[in-house]
């Protein structure tokens, strides 16, 4: 592996990168800079923040590097329907996929996003607040969605470092 790219909005995924990147040795570059640092079809694990479960700069990553681990950042709880509807939403097939939890930053949001986050915000408010009973994910959610914060933690980290044999 040559290098972790990323591309992050509110900095939860430029934090997970550094984090791999200290557990690993590996060099971490911004994607538009990686270009700068990188060859073409260089071995890289790409790290991207996630929109409607959509990786935010993985096909372009796909163009440029051989990507052999993808990793997704987002607001909902690590599971295995986060990691599945990330997997169908960007047609990842024959590289590692990996679904990490972030965070939440509303003052970071600009423009079309801001809109965009302020609308389903309200409707995921509305849907959890209208359940009788809350799961522990409908209350964090909540609390992510009403206050911001961030669930970056080392730890979560723990499954690519096992993939990379770390």
């Amino acid at each position: 592996m040559k290098a972790i790219v990323f591309e992050s909005y509110t900095g939860h995924t430029k934090k997970y990168a550094e984090l791999l990147g200290q557990k690993t040795g590996l060099p971490v570059y911004e994607r538009k800079e990686a270009s700068k640092h990188l060859a073409r079809q260089d071995e890289i694990i790409y790290m991207g923040w996630l929109m409607a479960s959509s990786i935010k700069g993985y096909k372009n990553a796909l163009k440029d590097y051989n990507v052999k681990a993808v990793c997704g950042v987002g607001m909902r709880r690590a599971n295995e329907d986060a990691l599945k509807d990330m997997i169908e939403a960007n047609k990842i097939t024959g590289t590692k996929a990996f679904y990490l939890q972030g965070g939440y930053d509303g003052n970071k949001v600009r423009g079309f996003y801001k809109l965009l986050m302020k609308m389903a915000s309200k409707f995921m408010i509305n849907e959890i607040e209208k359940k009788e009973v809350k799961t522990d994910a409908d209350l964090e959610t909540l609390d992510l969605l009403k206050n911001g914060g961030s669930l970056v933690k080392e730890e979560n980290l723990a499954p690519i470092l096992e993939w990379l044999g770390n």
